[in-house]
């Protein structure tokens, strides 16, 4: 009787840890100019950018990614209804 080989390598388990900074690299992704980052600590997920018309960074805080997102599709819609263009 021969010994089984070892089992198929396939993508190795993702702790929540692991998941939540997958998001945030996502989230880099999809809202490009800004820098989103998992604070593990905090547990939350922070973005960073400077928005045209600020003199200061914009910084932005939430605990889940789709809140992430909400907050930045605000922060850009309230930016572009300011703009005079």
């Amino acid at each position: 009787m021969s010994a089984a080989g070892p089992a198929p390598a396939g993508p190795p388990a993702v702790s929540g840890e692991g998941r939540c900074w997958q998001e945030a690299a996502r989230l880099r992704r999809e809202h490009r100019g800004w820098i989103v980052i998992w604070l593990a600590p905090e547990k939350c997920f922070r973005a960073y950018r400077r928005l045209p018309g600020t003199r200061r960074d914009t910084a932005l805080s939430a605990a889940t990614p789709a809140g992430l997102t909400a907050l930045i599709t605000q922060a850009e819609q309230a930016t572009r209804a300011g703009d005079p263009a």
